[in-house]
């Protein structure tokens, strides 16, 4: 494993497509977690976006970087996807999606309300 912000010269499978649009200190420890970009490429798109939502929906940079290193070591060990199941292997990805999706609905509603104000 190499640390955040390594950069050795080593390549990787992140490359700009799959970066783009992605926090960046989950791009940092996806680069910093050996074998971390393939697990990332080789989950759905759906699991991908849940991820990177999460952790760019942290406001403090601290967080931010706690969630993403969590990302990237599911993405090590090829769980991203089992990450969001239930214990009984239900999907619980929808559930999740939902909670962020309520979050943006909550942040929006806020903003429009402050904006009357």
């Amino acid at each position: 494993m190499r640390s955040i912000g390594d950069n050795d010269g080593m390549t990787d499978s992140g490359g700009d497509e799959a970066r783009s649009g992605l926090a960046v200190e989950l791009v940092a420890a996806l680069d910093a977690m050996d074998g971390a970009w393939e697990g990332w490429n080789a989950a759905d798109d759906r699991t991908r976006e849940l991820y990177a939502t999460w952790v760019a929906q942290a406001r403090r940079t601290a967080l931010r970087r706690d969630r993403a290193l969590t990302a990237a070591y599911h993405a090590t060990q090829g769980t991203l996807r089992h990450a969001v199941q239930g214990a009984d292997g239900t999907e619980v990805a929808g559930v999740i999606a939902d909670v962020v999706g309520a979050g943006l609905a909550g942040k929006l509603f806020r903003m429009l309300a402050n904006l009357i104000n």
